[in-house]
């Protein structure tokens, strides 16, 4: 049976779905939870279908994933490969980590410090609000402080952006560039989120070139521990449909075959077709070619949403190296062109999955969105929110002061009024509400 979805004509020649287009449809736009608690109906209704036992093959001539051409998808000899979409919060996923690095006694402080995290990763109490709770000294808390601000993701547990910057520039090594990055964050925030690089060069006194690649390195890093961990209504860290790794120094694309068991033909059943004959035939080849579309359907899911992550993993190459600054304008009609796909296809297969990049874990329609000047909106918003949370609180930047900035730094010219949409959209108030 051809893997490419079937479509009838009327007979006013009126394109048709039919049964089996239809879910197929269906099937790419579930989310892994919703194709789970589909496959568990349909495995009690169907008794042609069966879960495939973790060493089976359905396919006896298969690919393995990283031998498919994601420009091609009429090749339907794909081997399966799992993916889900388990999702565990982040105050579960740090605690799992604390066995490896806490000694008995310090578990409970370090599940507190967890327990009073916002949602950018930063610790919303104090050493000494924590060491008055479990009547220790302070410097106890911050022996378990340093251990949690260790765990992944680094930094988390971060008092301010200057900590949080100083644990991963800890992480680095400690070679002259990432001392002299430590020193212009632990001494010259301020001076850097205004702009005054000459004031840092001079007061430093290094070389120039020296200092620009320590101001490089600390612009590369994320000031927001959690940043990254995609989150749809608080439900925490969410394990990818995709994963993206760098193997060799090449970024390679698999799918999370972690948990999902693969769907095959009952052997019982489909012999006892061979033998059958009457209703009982008829019954059985119903379900048969039910159940073969099922498995060669989610197979097609699972090629299309592959397909989408190679293409979006060779657009965004600095953004997998670099980080959100980096990240190229893409939209979703660009990126069907590009397959040779509908733009409702890319919508359907990229709704509720989720990739994880060198960068963190983010929803596929993450990719999408327009830009300025070669540089996407997502990457703009980011700019700008760094500038702010680095800027003085007693003189806040202003939307025109932020516009210039952002046409001097990255040669995106923009108005004011879009500064301020895009402030607006990110929640950030007037810089006139900011001053303290």
């Amino acid at each position: 049976m051809d893997l490419r979805f079937d479509l009838d004509l009327n007979q006013k020649q009126e394109l048709v779905m039919t049964p089996k287009l239809k879910l197929a449809i269906k099937l790419l736009q579930y989310s892994y939870q919703e194709l789970e608690n589909y496959l568990e109906e349909e495995l009690k209704r169907n008794p042609l279908l069966e879960k495939e036992s973790s060493n089976g093959d359905y396919f006896q001539n298969h690919k393995n994933y990283s031998d498919y051409d994601y420009s091609n998808d009429r090749n339907s000899d794909n081997n399966y490969e799992n993916f889900v979409t388990y999702k565990i919060n982040l105050t579960e996923y740090l605690e799992s980590q604390l066995y490896q690095v806490c000694e008995d006694h310090e578990l409970k402080i370090a599940r507190y410090i967890i327990g009073n995290l916002d949602d950018r990763g930063y610790l919303r109490t104090t050493v000494s609000e924590i060491g008055h709770h479990f009547k220790v000294e302070e410097s106890e808390v911050e022996k378990v402080l340093k251990k949690v601000q260790q765990l992944d993701p680094v930094g988390v547990g971060a008092r301010n952006i200057r900590e949080a910057l100083l644990v991963k520039l800890g992480n680095l090594g400690d070679d002259e560039n990432t001392e002299i990055a430590k020193n212009i964050v632990t001494n010259f925030l301020d001076e850097l989120a205004s702009g005054k690089i000459k004031e840092i060069i001079k007061k430093i006194k290094k070389d120039k070139e020296q200092v620009l690649k320590a101001i490089n390195l600390i612009k590369e890093l994320e000031p927001y521990p959690a940043a990254g961990f995609a989150a749809k209504e608080n439900t925490g860290f969410i394990v990818p449909d995709v994963i993206v790794r760098k193997v060799e120094g090449k970024f390679v694309v698999e799918m999370n075959s972690s948990l999902t068991p693969s769907l095959k033909i009952n052997p019982y059943y489909y012999k006892m077709l061979q033998d059958v004959g009457g209703e009982s035939r008829e019954y059985l080849e119903k379900n048969y070619k039910s159940a073969l579309w099922l498995i060669r359907s989610i197979e097609q899911r699972r090629i299309t949403i592959y397909r989408i992550a190679m293409a979006i993993t060779n657009r965004q190459q600095e953004f997998l190296e670099k980080g959100i600054k980096y990240l190229k304008p893409l939209t979703m009609e660009e990126l069907a062109d590009t397959l040779g796909i509908h733009e409702s296809t890319v919508s359907r297969a990229t709704t509720s999955k989720y990739i994880q990049t060198p960068q963190g874990i983010y929803e596929l329609k993450f990719f999408f969105s327009g830009g300025v000047n070669g540089v996407s909106t997502t990457s703009i918003k980011a700019y700008l929110k760094e500038y702010i949370d680095k800027e003085g609180a007693k003189n806040p930047l202003s939307d025109k002061k932020l516009a210039r900035i952002l046409k001097d730094e990255i040669g995106v010219n923009i108005s004011r009024r879009t500064v301020a949409k895009y402030r607006k959209q990110m929640g950030i108030p007037s810089s006139r509400k900011r001053k303290k």
